[in-house]
């Protein structure tokens, strides 16, 4: 493959924007909050990947049915790093008790 084989779009062009998919019903609530319409305060950006992040993260570790480590593998991440994104975001495994009365 070489230079000639690639073609130049022009960024007015409708081929240059990306075709949307449908996104989950939570980002799409995440989404619409961002904006700040109606009403609700728009998201920091910060905020926004915080939470998008922590969606990510819970996706990855249902379809990996709880194993951190399969979860850690298809995020591309290293397992030390998704136990520590976990643990700043605050996510935690479902078999841990909270505190006992």
């Amino acid at each position: 493959m070489n230079r000639r084989d690639f073609t130049m779009v022009p960024v007015s062009s409708p081929m240059a924007v990306a075709p949307q998919a449908p996104l989950d019903p939570a980002l799409e609530d995440l989404y619409r909050r961002s904006l700040g319409g109606e009403g609700a305060s728009a998201l920091k950006l910060r905020e926004w990947v915080r939470r998008a992040e922590a969606w990510r993260i819970l996706e990855a570790l249902r379809e990996c049915r709880g194993n951190r480590s399969a979860a850690a593998r298809s995020l591309g991440i290293g397992r030390r790093t998704l136990y520590s994104k976990m643990e700043k975001l605050g996510l935690g495994p479902a078999w841990v008790a909270g505190p006992s009365n």
